[in-house]
């Protein structure tokens, strides 16, 4: 389970599904964000049009993780992970559902946190 300590001394859970956790993506980059993931699909779609869907599934998800395990998924499984898979334009937010507090991730990706505190 993942955890983060809250400052007033609780733990914000934040495996899914959560109430205290989110995303975030900052207008400027949610094009960007699209963008990237529309040229991730198309890739594929290619990929299955060449007959070369073992070698983008070693891409995209690591050459280290067995292609067994990703014999299972099927398409549609794919394209739901590269629409879900977290980019460096996704910040993390967490809220404590006891004290209020919200943490925002100060760069994506970093898992280092700035706190908001309710008043």
């Amino acid at each position: 389970m993942r955890a983060f300590p809250c400052q007033c001394g609780k733990w914000i859970s934040f495996d899914g599904p959560s109430q205290s956790a989110g995303y975030l993506v900052w207008d400027a980059d949610v094009d960007a964000s699209i963008y990237e993931r529309q040229d991730e699909i198309e890739s594929f779609f290619l990929a299955l049009k060449e007959g070369t869907r073992t070698s983008w599934i070693e891409r995209f998800y690591g050459s280290s993780v067995s292609i067994a395990r990703f014999n299972f998924k099927s398409d549609a499984d794919i394209i739901e992970d590269i629409l879900s898979k977290h980019d460096h334009y996704t910040r993390v937010c967490l809220s404590c559902l006891d004290c209020g507090s919200l943490f925002l991730e100060e760069e994506p990706g970093t898992r280092k946190f700035v706190a908001y505190v309710k008043r």
